[in-house]
Order: structure tokens, then C-alpha cells, then sequence
């Protein structure tokens, strides 16, 4: 753990607070790599395999963050301690808010969802042997989210992590949530 209480990283701290260009150098070389490391690790437990100049924004973000405010976060690191860990939630949370804003489409979830179409004869496997309208009014038995699911999933072909990314639902959440929505349907069409 790198904590500002080591003498080398309290000292170039307070270098830094006084503007010394030479301590800037030495940060950007020192933890540079640190950064991007973090940042290809949150990409990919999103799902995403970034591209070098993501990775660079998202390092670029936090260099700037350390600088706003007249150096606020640098002289709270020094007054509390733990600069390292402070770097890894800010290079953290830039990539999180990054992929947030890179969300082109969502799916709403209030009632008013786009229809989906289905590809012709396409239906749930648990179902192939029900005919087309019959599975098609048990849908619409289920909830907007469960519609929404089952419609990414069966009939779009879309992974959880695509799912999770379409609607915000997390990726934990998914499969009980499609899971009741089969029980439901299994047991609209089976009375």
C-alpha cells in the first residue's frame, strides 16, 4: 500500500504543491502505467476491450482531475494519506463514467417500449410447439421488464452483458428475472 505517509511520495507530493515541473515528470512516468492497467482492468469487467486512445483519455481524465481545484485532491492525499488508492478509484470511476455516457441506446422499462420485432417462426425452445399466437398473448401477460428481457435474450439474440449495457438491469439480475418470466409463461401455457 502507497500511503503519503512514505517519506518518497509525501516528498513528491509537496513538490507537486509547489508547481515543481520535475515532480509532475516524475508522477506521469512513476504511475502512468499503474493507471492504464486499471483502467483496461474496469473496461474489461464491463464487458469492453478498450483501444489505446481510450485508455489514454481515461489516464489523461485523471491526471487533469489531480490538477483541478488548485491541486485539492493532491493536498488532500497529503493530508489523509493514501495516494495510490486514490489514484485507482479516480482512474475507476472516469472509465466507469466514460462507458455510462457511451451508452448510445437504452431500452425503456415504464410500459412505453419500442415494439421487437421477431424474426418469422422464431420462438422461446421451450416453446416450439405452441402455436405462434398463443405464445405471443402469454408475452403479454408478463411485465414490461420481463417482455424486455425475454425479447433481448430469445429473439434478438443479445448476451447478458449486452442486455445489461441495453437496459441498465445488472447482469446479476437478468437471469432470475427471465427465469420468473418463463415460470410465468410456462404456466399461462400450460392452463
Amino acid at each position: 500500500m502507497t500511503s503519503t505517509n512514505d517519506p518518497a511520495t509525501r516528498k513528491l507530493l509537496e513538490r507537486l504543491l509547489r508547481y515543481d515541473q520535475k515532480a509532475w515528470n516524475e508522477l506521469v512516468e512513476t504511475y502512468s502505467r499503474l493507471l492504464m492497467a486499471i483502467v483496461r482492468g474496469t473496461f474489461a469487467r464491463y464487458g469492453f476491450t478498450p483501444g489505446n486512445a481510450d485508455v489514454e483519455d481515461m489516464v489523461a481524465d485523471v491526471w487533469q482531475n489531480l490538477l483541478a481545484n488548485d491541486l485539492k485532491i493532491v493536498r488532500q492525499c497529503l493530508q489523509h494519506g493514501y495516494f495510490l488508492q486514490t489514484l485507482h478509484v479516480l482512474a475507476r470511476n472516469r472509465t466507469i463514467d466514460m462507458l455510462r455516457k457511451r451508452k448510445l441506446e437504452t431500452v425503456p422499462l415504464d410500459g412505453n417500449e419500442p415494439a421487437v420485432e421477431s424474426p418469422p417462426s422464431v420462438v422461446p425452445y421451450a416453446a416450439a410447439d405452441v402455436p405462434e399466437a398463443r405464445l405471443h398473448q402469454a408475452i403479454e401477460t408478463l411485465t414490461p421488464k420481463e417482455r424486455t428481457l425475454i425479447a433481448l435474450f430469445f429473439l434478438q439474440g443479445k448476451k447478458y452483458k449486452e442486455i445489461a449495457v441495453l437496459t441498465g438491469i445488472s447482469m446479476n439480475s437478468i437471469g432470475p428475472t427471465m427465469g420468473r418470466a418463463l415460470i410465468k409463461l410456462r404456466q399461462v401455457l400450460q392452463g
